[in-house]
């Protein structure tokens, strides 16, 4: 599965609108896999970067703590 990133207008129609590119894209592959994500408050940003950042987090790093 390949995915592309690009930010979307919604029209007051409910259309979101695609870049030319990925048209051409579209045509040679109709069925796709849609994911819609919300701007959301800052807080949970912060709070998902904070958790994967911790994620990769080991208790021998703590020796770098107090440099």
């Amino acid at each position: 599965m390949k995915a592309y990133e690009y930010i979307a207008e919604v029209s007051p129609d409910g259309h979101i609108s695609v870049p030319e590119d990925l048209k051409e894209k579209l045509a040679q592959n109709p069925k796709v896999r849609v994911m819609l994500l919300f701007e959301d408050e800052e807080n949970s940003w912060n709070e998902f970067t904070r958790s994967e950042f911790l994620k990769g987090y080991s208790h021998k790093d703590s020796v770098y703590d107090n440099l």
